[in-house]
């Protein structure tokens, strides 16, 4: 139960770190709603914010326990934080693993913005508050902690229980990585729609750009460990939000 706690109250704290950022991008479109239907009432952003967060923690919970009580039965670990609680070995070189992990999100940062200088030169061009860097790296915690409690955590470990109980053996764990990645991907439909409107092209995009690094952390989680997907994840939010993607969308803009 402890290491339930400790992933639902981490996971937790990124949800409510990412509101500023997450307001920010979308509050233009909040504003432009409340325009175009004026009869229609909105709750004020407090309201919103603590609708979300409550929401965010709830669900959160519901993952963190069912993830950390599956995973067990079917090989799926969290070293690092075993060897906190109980001094467990852990079974890989710590230091290069992280290094491992880092190189991982910095390489997924680069490949993502690579690939969407490719589709952002036929999305619509949408008007929107830009983040801070600041308000970017509380968000990163989000990503690398909620995101991967939710997605790594809880969907792909209870499909990769559900495919061993099909006797599919090492083929679970490529299933559930494959399925938490599109459904990454598919999660993040909603905001790419609420930005860029409903097209085949954002469709793509979204699902593309956010499978690839959910199939990286996916592997990373099996062989390492849950935490070393956390670092991964992390890092390239740091990359993609903090340092390189201000840089590449000043550089869209023009």
């Amino acid at each position: 139960m402890t290491e339930f706690f400790i992933f639902w109250i981490a996971a937790s704290i990124g949800a409510i770190a990412v509101m500023p950022y997450q307001f920010k991008m979308l509050k233009g479109k909040i504003e432009e709603e409340a325009k175009k239907n004026p009869s229609k009432k909105i709750p004020p952003t407090p309201v919103l914010i603590l609708i979300s967060i409550v929401q965010s923690v709830l669900l959160l919970g519901v993952s963190a326990f069912i993830g950390t009580w599956l995973a067990p039965k079917v090989d799926l670990h969290w070293w690092l934080i075993d060897q906190w609680l109980y001094g467990t070995a852990v079974p890989y070189s710590i230091s290069g693993t992280i290094l491992l992990s880092v190189l991982v999100g910095a390489i997924a940062s680069i490949v993502i913005i690579g690939l969407d200088f490719l589709f952002m030169k036929r999305m619509p061009k949408v008007d929107m508050d830009e983040p801070s860097r600041f308000q970017a790296l509380l968000a990163s915690f989000y990503g690398g902690i909620s995101e991967e409690v939710l997605t790594r955590l809880f969907i792909m470990t209870g499909v990769v229980y559900v495919s061993s109980l099909l006797g599919l053996g090492n083929a679970s764990y490529w299933i559930g990585i494959l399925f938490a990645a599109l459904l990454f991907g598919v999660g993040h439909l909603p905001a790419a729609f609420g930005l860029f409107g409903k097209s085949n092209l954002v469709v793509t995009r979204t699902i593309l750009l956010n499978a690839i690094p959910g199939i990286l952390f996916g592997y990373l989680y099996w062989k390492y460990g849950i935490e070393i997907a956390m670092i991964a994840h992390f890092t390239g939010d740091i990359f993609l939000h903090v340092i390189f993607g201000p840089i590449f969308r000043k550089r869209m803009e023009k």
